[in-house]
């Protein structure tokens, strides 16, 4: 395993580590965000009540 060290610089190799891991969560973020289909947290009552609360608000009187 020390000669992979040879090929890769070990301070590149962190970095890159680390954007990968960000970009991937950056991204699962946005997904679950973006639409109520990925939304993992429907489990709790609290959520689910809020949700259908908000789908059954009144629309504002038009103008």
């Amino acid at each position: 395993m020390w000669r992979i060290w040879r090929i890769v610089d070990p301070r590149k190799g962190i970095i890159f580590t680390g954007l990968i891991i960000a970009f991937t969560s950056t991204s699962i973020h946005l997904v679950q965000l973006s639409t109520d289909r990925y939304n993992l947290n429907t489990w709790h009552p609290d959520t689910v009540k809020a949700a259908k609360a908000a789908q059954n608000a009144a629309m504002p009187p038009s103008k």
